[in-house]
């Protein structure tokens, strides 16, 4: 849904994704690093639909993933 811009010092940044939780569409927030960062810009760029799982926590309104793993491409058949 939204990249913010990258930390100079490290292939990383925070993004915002969103995701089913109970039932309902939700704004979720993480930061990825390395190739997983770059999944997410490829996934962002191509409106593609991403895959992970990790650890979700509520915190005030917001949701966060935390030590967020297992980042794949959702495949998406061609017709």
């Amino acid at each position: 849904m939204q990249i913010h811009t990258p930390n100079a010092d490290r292939l990383s940044g925070k993004i915002l994704l969103l995701g089913v939780v109970i039932d309902k569409l939700r704004k979720i927030q993480t930061e990825l690093f390395n190739h997983d960062y770059i999944l997410a810009i490829k996934a962002y760029q191509e409106r593609l639909p991403l895959i992970c799982t990790g650890d979700l926590i509520k915190e005030n309104d917001i949701f966060l993933l935390k030590n967020p793993r297992n980042f794949t491409l959702e495949a998406i058949a061609q017709k």
